[in-house]
């Protein structure tokens, strides 16, 4: 019998060509599912550490300014009960008026000083040719949108010196300031005082205060900030003529007396000094949409002469600023007024500093009245909350099914039926303790 077998040279069927055909079709599509799925987790993956970023670069930047609040300020933050400071409102750290914290067309922030704390630095405003407060940190717990503030989102600024000394005085006075009119010279007491000083920076006219002769009248102080414009070293005098700096920017010191601008016995020789307060840091922060529809963080730096009214976009991505703040008011029952348990109590009791020391935490928070326990002035921590998306949707969110959207923080509460979309989203909250804003 003849036994027939396949040449050497003969071929691949045509079921072997089909069924390789099938296995390296299975293979290649796996494979390509495979990378694909890896390419998409690597793009969502890079997009979260985008923002994350975003998050940790902005949160260091807000923090470090908000811990720095109030240097170079001691004894100028002044409670309601100081002499001068008795207004409505006075000494206030959280306003909620939104024409308080305005975007206006012209770029400038936060333009009317209806309820701006009246605490921290009396200096002149050339826009309105008036004595304005700058106080160390005022937190505005925004409700609108019209304002260019994105709605919802709080705004805060902060103000400190650079370089300053920090100390209660550095030179004292030898004559009397009782008016703030044009070519002003401040005449120190001492050889060569004006070393420590220069030209361009700030000082500020402080009273000094009646320390070792019984109980402190908590009188005012005064807290008057001028700029320095002549070369003050070698020097006696310390010229503040009403002038821009010497980049032809922002005018600090009035041409003419203004009402305010000092305590009302103004400033008496020995009793009043001097301290150098080096540059002024003046930023406020705050959550603006771009024109691409990206919410950004902005940081405007209001004391920079010429563009001072620009704010630049510090963080893309951020779409809520949230800011509450506590005070150590301890328990009204055992404390008083004068009531510190060391403890920050956080509770759903609004209007109880028994069982909630946290503002701007809840919904409907209401401040305690003036002068009445629990009133929160000072601030013994802020605490800080960013949120941040993705720039563009994730396709892999299906945001009908998942309820993905904006996220309640601290007392911004989205109405029901809350808003869905497919952006992913990260947050990070931190906790400042201010070192400086304290008034005594």
């Amino acid at each position: 019998m003849v036994r027939r077998g396949r040449h050497g040279h003969a071929g691949m069927t045509l079921v072997e060509i089909m069924i390789t055909l099938v296995i390296s079709s299975i293979i290649a599509a796996s494979t390509f599912m495979f990378f694909a799925g890896q390419q998409r987790i690597y793009e969502t993956q890079t997009k979260l550490l985008n923002i994350q970023q975003n998050l940790w670069a902005a949160m260091e930047v807000v923090a470090r300014y908000t811990r720095a609040s109030g240097s170079g300020m001691f004894e100028c933050v002044r409670p309601a009960s100081y002499a001068n400071a008795a207004a409505a409102g006075a000494s206030r750290l959280r306003s909620t008026s939104p024409s308080d914290s305005p975007v206006t067309s012209g770029g400038g922030v936060i333009t009317s000083l209806a309820s701006r704390p009246q605490t921290g630095l009396r200096a002149y405003d050339a826009s309105t040719s008036a004595m304005q407060w700058i106080p160390p940190l005022w937190i505005v717990d925004n409700s609108t949108s019209d304002t260019g503030v994105r709605e919802d989102t709080d705004i805060m600024t902060v103000a400190f010196g650079n370089r300053t000394s920090g100390t209660d005085v550095d030179a004292a006075l030898a004559l009397n300031v009782t008016d703030f009119g044009p070519g002003v010279s401040l005449s120190l007491n001492g050889t060569n005082t004006g070393n420590m000083f220069r030209q361009w920076e700030f000082i500020l006219l402080l009273v000094t205060p009646d320390w070792g002769f019984g109980t402190d009248p908590l009188v005012d102080r005064g807290c008057t900030m001028l700029q320095v414009t002549n070369n003050p070293a070698g020097s006696t005098l310390l010229e503040h003529a009403s002038t821009p700096s010497q980049t032809g920017g922002i005018v600090w010191n009035p041409p003419a007396d203004i009402s305010g601008m000092g305590p009302l016995a103004g400033y008496v020789g020995n009793s009043s000094g001097v301290r150098n307060f080096g540059q002024l840091t003046w930023v406020t922060f705050y959550v603006a949409t771009g024109a691409n529809g990206i919410p950004n963080l902005m940081m405007q730096q209001r004391h920079l002469p010429g563009d001072s009214g620009t704010a630049q976009v510090l963080a893309e991505g951020i779409e809520d600023l949230q800011v509450s703040f506590a005070c150590d008011t301890g328990s009204i029952a055992i404390y008083s007024l004068a009531g510190l348990n060391g403890e920050l109590d956080e509770g759903t009791n609004d209007n109880s500093c028994q069982s909630d020391e946290w503002w701007n935490n809840v919904p409907a928070d209401i401040l305690p009245a003036i002068n009445t326990d629990g009133f929160c002035n000072l601030p013994t921590a802020v605490r800080i909350t960013l949120v941040a998306r993705t720039l563009t949707p994730d396709d892999l969110i299906d945001a009908t099914l998942t309820g993905n959207g904006p996220m309640d923080i601290e007392n911004h509460r989205y109405s029901s039926p809350r808003p869905t979309d497919s952006y992913r989203r990260r947050v990070l909250t931190t906790t400042v303790y201010p070192r400086n804003n304290k008034p005594l």
